[in-house]
C-alpha cells in the first residue's frame, strides 16, 4: 500500500515553556506510591507481630469483660428493687394573696360560692361595674354579689370582681406581669390545683378533660345544639356527671347551665338541685 507522511515526529525535541509550574512525571509518582504502600504494610506487619499489639488486644478484652460483669450486677440489683409510684400532692399551686376576676354579666362565675363556703382561708371580695355594662344588667350583677358568702375574720385573700361587657370569656388575673387564665373552664382547672379538696380534678384523666371541653362548648353554642352537648355530658350520669363524687365536671356543667335564661326540661332536675344547694 501507499505510505503516509509522518505527522508527529517522536524523535523531535519538545521545548517546554518556562512560564508555568512543572508537573511530576506520573510514572515516577506511581513508583513512589508503591514504595509508600510497601512501607505501611511492613509497619502493620511489624505491629501485629510485636507484643504491643497483643497487649492492647488483651486490655480491650479485659475492659469488655468488666463491662459485662457491671451490666449483670446492675441488672441483678434492679430486679430486687420495688419501684413504687411516687404520689405528689395535687395541691401544686399556692393560694394567691390577691386576684382580679374580669367577668361578663352574661357569664357569671357561679362556682365562686362553693369555694367561699368550703375554704378555710377567709376571702374578701370587692367589685366594680364598668361603664360598658348596660343599666338593665346592673340589677342582675348586684343580686349575684349579694349572694356571695364572705368571711370577716382572720387574714384574707382579696378578690376583686370587675364586671365588663368587653369579652365573653371570664379572665383571672393573678399579676400584671402574668398571662391571665381565660375562660370559666380553665379558671376551674386552676382553682382545682389551689383547692384540691373542694374541686376534684385529675389532670391525667383524658376523658375528664374531654368533658370539660364540652362544657366550654355548652357555654358558647347556639340554642339548637345545647341539648346534644348536655346529653354528652350526662350520658354516664347516675348521681353525678362523672364518677361517684361531685367533681369539676358537675361544677363546670352547672355554671354553664346557670347562664341560660331558663333551665331546660332535658336537664336532670335532682342533679341540678344538688348542685344548686352546694353552690348557694
Amino acid at each position: 500500500m501507499y505510505s503516509m507522511k509522518n505527522i508527529v515526529n517522536y524523535n523531535a525535541e519538545i521545548i517546554l515553556p518556562n512560564c508555568m509550574y512543572t508537573i511530576k512525571n506520573r510514572t515516577i509518582c506511581s513508583k513512589e506510591d508503591d514504595i509508600n504502600i510497601n512501607i505501611s504494610n511492613q509497619v502493620i506487619k511489624f505491629l501485629k507481630g510485636s507484643n504491643i499489639m497483643t497487649e492492647l488486644e488483651h486490655r480491650q478484652d479485659q475492659l469488655l469483660q468488666k463491662l459485662d460483669t457491671l451490666y449483670d450486677r446492675i441488672k441483678s440489683i434492679s430486679s430486687h428493687c420495688n419501684i413504687e409510684e411516687i404520689k405528689t400532692s395535687s395541691n401544686l399551686l399556692p393560694t394567691p394573696e390577691e386576684a382580679v376576676l374580669v367577668v361578663s354579666p352574661d357569664s357569671l362565675p357561679w362556682y365562686l360560692n362553693i369555694i367561699l363556703k368550703e375554704t378555710s382561708i377567709p376571702v374578701n371580695i370587692s367589685w366594680h361595674i364598668h361603664s360598658s355594662v348596660p343599666t338593665d344588667k346592673v340589677a342582675k350583677i348586684k343580686n349575684f354579689v349579694k349572694n356571695l358568702q364572705m368571711s370577716n375574720s382572720g387574714p384574707k385573700i382579696n378578690i376583686r370582681l370587675i364586671f365588663k361587657c368587653v369579652s365573653a370569656d371570664t379572665e383571672l388575673k393573678l399579676s400584671s406581669l402574668m398571662v391571665p387564665v381565660i375562660g370559666n373552664v380553665n379558671i376551674l382547672r386552676y382553682l382545682s390545683f389551689v383547692y384540691p379538696g373542694i374541686i376534684l380534678y385529675d389532670s391525667n384523666d383524658h376523658q375528664m378533660d374531654y368533658l370539660l371541653d364540652v362544657c366550654h362548648l355548652l357555654e358558647r353554642t347556639t340554642e339548637k345544639n345545647k341539648e346534644a352537648l348536655f346529653n354528652k355530658l350526662s350520658s354516664q350520669c347516675k348521681e353525678w356527671m362523672y364518677g361517684n363524687h361531685f367533681s369539676i365536671i358537675d361544677l363546670a356543667t352547672y355554671n354553664a347551665l346557670k347562664q341560660f335564661t331558663t333551665i331546660p326540661k332535658y336537664v336532670n332536675k335532682p342533679w341540678f338541685d344538688k348542685c344548686e344547694k352546694l353552690c348557694s
